[in-house]
């Protein structure tokens, strides 16, 4: 069986551009700057919240957290004429929103604990921008780069058959393959089949991850001169590394659909107490 009659080993997939990371990387920079900056002359006292430039930050730093709705709307609506940019644009303004409204915020309130209320809504919102990086990281090891295409589980499958298939082919032509060796791919064949929970395919993952690089290091030990080992010991190393990143992709998109429980109602928390807050504040 042939390569393109499947799929791509994994050394042969795509790879991230790594060109597109700079913009992130500048904004990244630019935030954390700011957040120095913030901390630094907190005491100084150029912003206050009540009035003036504090007042109208803090205003658009909570409307800007309010447009983060728009996402997981246009998710649910990707048709709706009314939210006129794709999807993937409004992920993109999502994440800066996420982070650009909290820094706002900040200093809107000069990076100092205030009231109760002030206090609680500070508190969620920095609950909220936690679990945004967290379900940024889960994101971006189950996609191919920030703004990528899912990584389907169907590819690796495909990828872990075809160098398991080029493993036996190479094992019939020269018996290159140890009792060690498939001793190792069955219990890697074994192990995967014991992802149905979080919990399970965190073990899974775990395991499988020291395994095939304990394998691998000792597969780098034991190559010979002969350029079919050689080609043997790459399809090893295929297979592999496929069944490292099926362990590591089951984990983690489970662990995705458990955070997107969570995230949401962090969410509305924070909606419900900045609420409270600007009307605590125009009340009294």
């Amino acid at each position: 069986m042939h390569a393109n009659s499947v799929g791509l080993t994994p050394s042969q997939q795509p790879k991230p551009n790594k060109n597109s990371r700079v913009p992130i990387i500048v904004f990244s920079m630019l935030i954390i700057l700011l957040l120095v900056l913030g901390w630094q002359m907190r005491d100084e006292y150029f912003i206050t919240a009540q009035n003036g430039v504090g007042y109208a930050l803090g205003i658009i730093g909570g409307s800007m957290m309010l447009l983060l709705l728009i996402y997981p709307l246009k998710k649910r609506f990707p048709q709706s004429k009314l939210l006129f940019f794709s999807t993937r644009n409004w992920f993109r303004i999502h994440m800066m929103l996420g982070i650009v409204g909290p820094l706002l915020v900040l200093f809107h309130c000069n990076f100092s604990l205030g009231s109760t209320n002030s206090n609680i809504t500070l508190a969620s919102m920095i609950l909220m921008v936690s679990s945004g990086l967290f379900g940024r990281f889960i994101y971006g090891k189950i996609h191919h780069g920030l703004y990528g295409n899912k990584i389907m589980l169907q590819e690796l499958l495909h990828s872990k058959i075809l160098a398991r298939e080029q493993i036996n082919d190479s094992a019939l032509a020269v018996n290159s393959i140890s009792p060690e060796q498939m001793k190792i791919i069955q219990h890697c064949e074994h192990k995967l089949q014991k992802v149905n929970t979080v919990f399970g395919s965190l073990s899974t993952s775990f395991s499988l991850s020291l395994t095939t690089r304990f394998a691998q290091r000792r597969l780098k030990k034991e190559i010979k001169a002969s350029s079919t080992e050689i080609e043997t010991l790459n399809h090893l190393f295929d297979y592999l590394q496929a069944v490292r990143k099926i362990a590591n992709l089951a984990f983690y998109e489970r662990l995705f659909s458990l955070w997107h429980l969570l995230h949401m109602p962090i969410f509305f928390m924070l909606v419900i107490t900045g609420f409270v807050h600007v009307y605590a504040v125009h009340r009294y």
